[in-house]
């Protein structure tokens, strides 16, 4: 094995095992490369909550069932947007009319299945352009009716700025990681060959652990993290 050779392949074994996503390419041939990966997080307050809340309603009869719930949830949406919510903020998402059987008896296994009544389930996601009035607004839907709350998440308008930050992290991140293992190698960086964007997060939804009390439902949005994860691959100059 050439001398020049042995002690970039040592390195790029060395840092392998070691689970360091970053390696050296093709050193037999004009296209000699070190090839790592940069990750970029970037850290933002969220600025929208999303809401989901409706009704459940039970009845012997369906329209007695669907009837019920559709006064409740006439009764929350128009709360709801008294409150400031827009018209496009309120969505329903989930629609159910379930029958209610008759619990069976071993006695009569030759019986036939009885309706004994109806479930009806109205679910609207309500997006809130100000975290800070999620509390009010989800303490106002349930006053109005609302009688399943199913959860709370935080994100971004436009997470777009996030992740432009996270790609230039990313890049920093990968830069300097192939100028250390040239320095380790001992050998000299020339053009950045190619950049690929391998992964990307969209901010994670954080949910909140909510008490519905008398008082204001206390509402913590948190931090939400964008990830941006880059390979970059970078010539070996001769």
């Amino acid at each position: 094995m050439p001398r020049s050779i042995a002690p970039l392949l040592l390195v790029g074994v060395a840092l392998l095992a070691a689970g360091c996503m970053t390696t050296v390419a093709g050193l037999d041939g004009p296209g000699d490369a070190i090839v790592v990966t940069g990750l970029g997080r970037v850290s933002a307050a969220p600025d929208v909550a999303v809401l989901t809340l409706g009704v459940e309603a039970q009845a012997p009869t369906l329209d007695g069932a669907t009837g019920d719930a559709a006064r409740r949830m006439t009764a929350v949406v128009a709360r709801i947007k008294a409150l400031g919510v827009a018209d496009p903020d309120v969505a329903t998402i989930a629609y159910t009319v379930d029958p209610r059987m008759a619990p069976s008896d071993p006695a009569r296994r030759d019986e036939p299945p009885r309706i004994v009544g109806y479930h009806a389930t109205n679910l609207v996601q309500v997006t809130v352009r100000k975290p800070a009035d999620a509390g009010r607004i989800l303490d106002a839907a349930v006053a109005a009716g609302a009688n399943s709350v199913r959860g709370i998440r935080f994100t971004l308008a436009d997470p777009a700025t996030a992740q432009a930050e996270a790609r230039a992290s990313a890049v920093g991140d990968a830069l300097v990681k192939a100028r250390q293992l040239a320095a380790a190698a001992g050998v000299k960086l020339g053009p950045v060959l190619s950049i690929r964007e391998s992964a990307i997060s969209q901010p994670v939804p954080m949910r909140a652990a909510m008490a519905l009390r008398a008082e204001a439902t206390p509402i913590e949005p948190g931090q939400l993290e964008v990830v941006v994860t880059i390979e970059l691959r970078q010539a070996i100059q001769r």
